[in-house]
């Protein structure tokens, strides 16, 4: 019976093979980093890491949206579910995230008005439906999202929604590899590079990063035999010592991305520099509203201004998404941070590091 065109990349034989070969290659230590949460999933969920030579080390980057996603930011949002004139509508992973005092499901327990939505569509519905409350959308994402999210801020703005607004922490992924190459004591071979903000930007997005450091890197998608190519590929750079920019993910990743979604998420927003949690603030990395789009702008509508606050003492989620630890090496990881009380937010998201290594990590 022939493979179905998803199982073709979960194939066992080819899986042993791209080992093989990788043992073969690997003759250096080599440390890389998958830049997309999704991919930390998968390579934990597949025992990935547990078939690679000791030479290879898998960290685990800044590519989980809600794990970037600034403390402060959190406190506006919290804020924001606490007004009783406010139904708060969001992703599922942002309600255990803390903030400096509470959380979104703390104060949903307390009676606030906090529902979980699968899209910014959702949130539209609930505003239609709730003409005397207004609606805030935590935008929360990468360019994965942030074009969904334009369209449905065009959308409200073409049906009068005037009951609806975005508090926006979106955020976009080149510059944070730069930021992370800037950075001292990171060290870095080579970089897994996300398939789901590909699709939407294009590999030459991430092509001004690799000319200034000639790292290499390679776009690939999430089963096994996509994952396992990208390794040996970057195994096989390093060796040869000819660092390049890779699609290995053609079945979903053209060249030039998606112009027409890129071209909705430039309409809305526009760039900014932006707060990374524990990598700092990081030039033109945000998403902010345009000006154009002022009246869905949930900052500007309820006057939101937040200082900078403090990440909580001892969570070393920051060194985590930069690669200067593991999970594991954090003093609060598996006594005072679980899935059930969480710290930080790389405990808290589905495609957090602390969380994956909690759930799959022995």
């Amino acid at each position: 019976m022939s493979l179905t065109y998803n199982q073709e990349f979960k194939d066992p034989e080819l899986s042993k093979a791209l080992v093989a070969r990788i043992r073969e290659k690997s003759a250096r230590p080599l440390r890389i980093m998958e830049v997309c949460g999704t991919h930390t999933m998968a390579i934990f969920r597949y025992g990935i890491r547990s078939v690679l030579p000791d030479t290879i080390t898998l960290l685990s980057g800044p590519g989980c949206p809600v794990c970037v996603t600034a403390q402060k930011d959190i406190d506006a949002y919290v804020m924001l579910a606490r007004r009783p004139d406010v139904i708060l509508t969001t992703f599922g992973d942002l309600m255990k995230v803390p903030g400096s005092g509470s959380s979104l499901a703390a104060e949903k327990a307390k009676g606030a008005d906090v529902r979980m939505v699968y899209s910014i569509f959702d949130a539209l519905s609930v505003a239609k439906e709730n003409p005397d409350k207004e609606i805030v959308f935590c935008a929360v994402g990468f360019e994965t999202t942030i074009p969904t999210i334009a369209g449905g801020i065009l959308t409200a703005k073409a049906q009068g929604i005037n009951n609806f607004s975005v508090y926006s922490a979106n955020k976009l992924t080149p510059p944070a590899l730069a930021a992370l190459m800037e950075t001292d004591g990171v060290e870095i071979d080579g970089f897994i590079l996300p398939g789901h903000v590909s699709v939407i930007t294009g590999p030459d997005a991430f092509a001004p990063s690799f000319e200034k450091y000639r790292i290499p890197a390679v776009v690939t998608g999430f089963e096994p035999v996509d994952i396992l190519k990208a390794l040996l590929m970057l195994v096989e750079q390093n060796a040869s010592q000819a660092p390049r920019l890779v699609n290995a993910y053609p079945r979903a990743v053209a060249d030039a991305g998606n112009p027409k979604a890129r071209a909705i998420m430039d309409q809305v927003f526009e760039k900014a520099d932006a707060l990374w949690r524990g990598i700092g603030n990081i030039p033109d990395s945000g998403m902010v509203l345009r000006d154009l789009f002022h009246e869905v702008d949930a900052a500007r509508k309820f006057d939101i201004s937040i200082p900078d606050t403090p990440e909580p003492a001892g969570c070393d989620c920051g060194q985590i998404l930069m690669g200067l630890k593991r999970p594991d090496q954090c003093r609060l990881y598996k006594k005072a941070c679980t899935p059930i009380h969480p710290v930080g937010p790389c405990m808290v998201s589905s495609e957090g590091a602390c969380a994956a290594f909690y759930k799959y990590s022995r």
